[in-house]
């Protein structure tokens, strides 16, 4: 049987998350930003695409796969678009991973890791002109710099040790 305060404590936490979840809490957040280094070119992301640093993308923990996002940096005042397309940051206390092309724009790269706040775009706001020109000048920064192979994470193969000869 059940009892009375754990029933209570699952019908607040019940409560919670559907407030949460229409509230706009979730939707903004401050905290630090980093940028990813070209060195992870060509890798593989979450969403099975390879990594460009001159894409303007983002690794987020929990915002939704191919959703974007406004990106605030309140030292330069700028802000731009991304779009999330992997998981992450690993970094304790990153809120938010974004592409080479996006720290540039915002001004970020002189800083390394910096305080941003970000927002989440909701669907009611993007309309299809908009969605499509932010792709537009993804595809058009992307072609200004064309992917050049870079060695990436490879292991050494271990040598077999030799016997040595006890006489």
């Amino acid at each position: 049987m059940i009892s009375p305060t754990f029933k209570v404590s699952i019908l607040f936490c019940f409560i919670h998350l559907q407030v949460f979840a229409h509230s706009g809490l979730d939707k903004r957040q401050t905290g630090h930003a980093t940028y990813y280094n070209s060195r992870f070119w060509g890798v593989k992301t979450t969403s099975g695409e390879k990594y460009n640093p001159y894409l303007f993308t983002a690794a987020h923990r929990y915002f939704p796969l191919g959703s974007w996002v406004e990106v605030t940096f309140p030292k330069t005042n700028k802000s731009t678009i991304v779009r999330v397309n992997d998981r992450g940051p690993y970094r304790r206390g990153a809120i938010i991973d974004i592409s080479m092309a996006a720290a540039k724009e915002i001004g970020l790269v002189p800083f390394g890791v910096s305080s941003v706040s970000i927002r989440l775009i909701p669907e009611s706001e993007m309309a299809d002109s908009l969605r499509t020109a932010w792709i537009k000048r993804d595809s058009l920064n992307a072609s200004l710099h064309p992917f050049q192979p870079k060695k990436v994470f490879k292991k050494k193969r271990k040598r077999p040790r030799k016997k040595s000869k006890v006489k």
